[in-house]
């Protein structure tokens, strides 16, 4: 196959159900699929020469989304999980989108989220949006009176605001540098692929802590690579992207019960944040304030630990032969 124009990253699970695969295969063009599989995982016995299935030496989501993406040749690139599903003309749509803005580094897509299990949803027809040329881009920050649900607008996506200073009341309370149009999150989202192989190279370098030995976090790749991207290439003020108006090019099917989402600890990914780029206040803001967070859950589970022997205590001496 000559160089696709979109490569799509997966890692997947044991048990993702074969009606997502088949939904995955229906999407037209120059389109690679890169499957990355936990260790141990059997590949898929199917043939279609669009599809690369890689089993990653260790499970965890950075892991396997980065070997992905080191083996992406792709102009683009899409990373998503084994749960969402996409328009089958999410090849040609991206092309169109970065002829119309070549200097874009990023395409946001509209999402739609259903229930696990809703599959008359998921395999709704599909529809697209109107060619770039007939659509209008538009700057929520210069102009606030127009509404996204109009669908006739691509709203402009500006670089996250590094500039901004170090707020020392993160320390007791929420940050606020996250509010705004800006995106910090890289999954969903197509990029570039140039910018982001020099990303993920810089990116694993700083994992090395000495000789043959690594720090790599099993979770929470998404922000980290979309704010180290962003860092790397940093341009006060520039547009970098836009969203696309409805109706959707990805459709998110929620977890299966097996499958719950579970609390993560970022602050052990994203301090690599901290460690290339000291500089910014931004990424000092987002460290403290997963720094709280953490101490605050601490303190939570030890009243609660508290409380339950407290209350065993009691129990067991109410018990007790007078």
């Amino acid at each position: 196959m000559s160089k696709p124009i979109l490569s799509i990253v997966i890692p997947t699970r044991e048990g993702f159900a074969q009606h997502w695969l088949q939904e995955l295969l229906k999407i037209k063009g120059e389109v690679e699929f890169i499957l990355v599989h936990p260790p141990g995982m059997a590949k898929l016995e199917f043939c279609d020469r669009r599809v690369q299935q890689i089993n990653s030496s260790f499970r965890g989501e950075i892991i396997q989304r980065l070997t992905g993406f080191f083996n992406a040749s792709g102009t683009y690139l899409l990373t998503i999980n084994c749960d969402e599903y996409l328009n089958p003309d999410i090849t040609a749509i991206t092309s169109n989108y970065f002829q119309q803005f070549p200097d874009s580094w990023v395409m946001r897509l509209a999402r739609k989220n259903f229930q696990f299990g809703e599959k008359q949803h998921l395999d709704a027809p599909w529809l697209n949006i109107l060619g770039f040329e007939q659509l209008q881009t538009w700057n929520k920050v210069t102009n606030n009176n127009i509404s996204y649900d109009q669908n006739s607008h691509l709203l402009e996506i500006p670089i996250i605001p590094l500039e901004n200073k170090l707020d020392l009341l993160c320390f007791f309370r929420q940050r606020k540098d996250h509010h705004g149009v800006h995106t910090e999150n890289f999954d969903k989202k197509v990029w570039k692929n140039e910018m982001v192989q020099a990303a993920i190279l810089d990116l694993s370098n700083l994992m090395i802590i000495v000789g043959p030995f690594k720090y790599i976090p099993f979770w929470c790749l998404d922000r980290l690579l979309g704010l180290f991207i962003q860092a790397k290439f940093y341009q006060s003020g520039k547009i970098i992207g836009h969203l696309l108006p409805m109706p959707e090019q990805i459709r998110i099917e929620d977890n299966p019960p097996e499958y719950s989402r579970k609390n993560r600890f970022y602050v052990l990914a994203e301090i690599l944040l901290l460690r290339r780029f000291p500089q910014y206040g931004y990424f000092w803001n987002l460290i403290i304030n997963h720094c709280r967070a953490v101490l605050g859950m601490a303190i939570k589970s030890l009243i609660l630990r508290f409380s339950q022997e407290k209350l065993q205590k009691q129990k067991t001496s109410s018990q007790l032969p007078t």
